[in-house]
């Protein structure tokens, strides 16, 4: 009996220490999903991450890429007028009877993907991502992240078949240039040239290796940031490539159906492309849409994408929730996307959440 009696107050304060530990992290949650004073509206940002040098950027290319220099070359010009007027011809292409004729099997199959060039069972694209081959086997198309993304510059390939493929290895001439964003307001970025007159060259298959047979190439998973010797990156039994949010499991809460519904829209359904977003909030991290894959990354973690591709990713950016007195019931969040800036509330009413969207500026683009 005694015994039992020393034991008790050991019995108690693991207890207490328990209880404390599951408010803690209960609080964290709230804090990073909440903002529960008055006040203006405000959110914690990060400090952004450090500009990669261009020495950097070079050290930093994917293990697989081989870069040699080579001495027949167009040098690269930056030009606004020149930009535009390219960026003009590829949409017109891209929407030219002659384009979807000659690659009309490859749009059929994966319509997500913006056709460059083919050789032989392969074909070169691009999506938001960078560059990718596309195989075509037995009927069947698999496309294969090459790792070179936005900040590649080939030379213009619309309405001409050139040679990718040498020896069994991806070989392209081009330039590797640093993106920048003169502003978040959608406009064309400045170029600098890092390093001018480069051959790419890339063994296929590297290329192709895929060592948890997802369905997603090594190259591609460790540049999203998912684990290429996992099938399961979030351990939730769902396959990486049908999982519509692969890093984090889902969960049901009030809050996270908040966060799904708020950006859960349906849209043009893609294997090889996600919605991205930035968020500490679990609830947030934890939503499972029924419409669009998305990747959630934290502030803290060191995401794999790249500065050059950023334009393309966060389109829709949201602050933490705010509660004011009066309104016990209705959540708002100040939002940012490709059309302006606003504010957003949301008020739960018969079991759904009801939004109304506001704007404060618009970009008018």
């Amino acid at each position: 009996m005694k015994v039992y009696l020393l034991l008790l107050p050991l019995f108690i304060l693991s207890c207490n220490k328990s209880d404390k530990s599951n408010e803690k992290a209960e609080e964290n949650i709230e804090q990073q999903c909440f903002i529960m004073n008055e006040g203006a509206n405000y959110d914690h940002i990060a400090k952004p991450v450090a500009k990669l040098t261009h020495a950097e950027i070079l050290k930093n290319l994917p293990a697989p890429i081989q870069m040699k220099e080579v001495s027949d070359f167009t040098p690269f010009n930056y030009d606004l007028k020149i930009t535009e007027d390219l960026q003009e011809k590829e949409k017109v292409y891209f929407e030219s009877p002659e384009y979807q004729k000659k690659f009309g099997e490859w749009i059929s199959a994966l319509p997500e993907f913006s056709y460059l060039s083919i050789q032989e069972n392969y074909a070169l694209a691009k999506n938001k991502y960078g560059w990718w081959i596309i195989e075509k086997s037995s009927g069947d198309f698999k496309p294969y992240f090459l790792g070179l993304t936005q900040n590649i510059y080939i030379p213009d390939f619309y309405k001409k078949d050139q040679k990718f493929l040498d020896n069994n290895q991806f070989v392209m001439s081009g330039t590797l240039v640093d993106i920048q964003r003169l502003s978040r307001v959608p406009m064309l970025p400045k170029y600098e040239v890092i390093k001018d007159g480069v051959q790419f060259v890339i063994n296929l298959d590297e290329i192709k290796k895929d060592s948890d047979q997802d369905g997603f190439n090594d190259q591609f998973e460790k540049f999203i940031g998912l684990n290429p010797n996992s099938a399961d990156t979030d351990d939730d039994g769902i396959a990486d490539f049908t999982d519509p949010n692969p890093k984090f499991k889902s969960g049901t809460d009030k809050y996270t159906a908040m966060y799904e519904t708020l950006v859960d829209h349906p849209k043009a359904v893609t294997k090889y492309s996600f919605t991205e977003i930035l968020t500490d909030c679990d609830y947030f991290q934890a939503i499972n849409p029924k419409n669009i894959k998305v990747l959630m990354y934290n502030t803290t973690e060191k995401a794999p994408i790249k500065e050059d591709v950023l334009d393309h990713f966060f389109p829709g950016k949201y602050s933490k929730m705010k509660m004011y007195k009066g309104y016990p019931e209705v959540y708002f969040t100040d939002f940012s996307d490709q059309s302006g800036d606003g504010t957003l509330s949301a008020e739960f009413v018969d079991g759904k959440w009801k939004f109304d969207k506001k704007y404060t500026v618009e970009f008018g683009m």
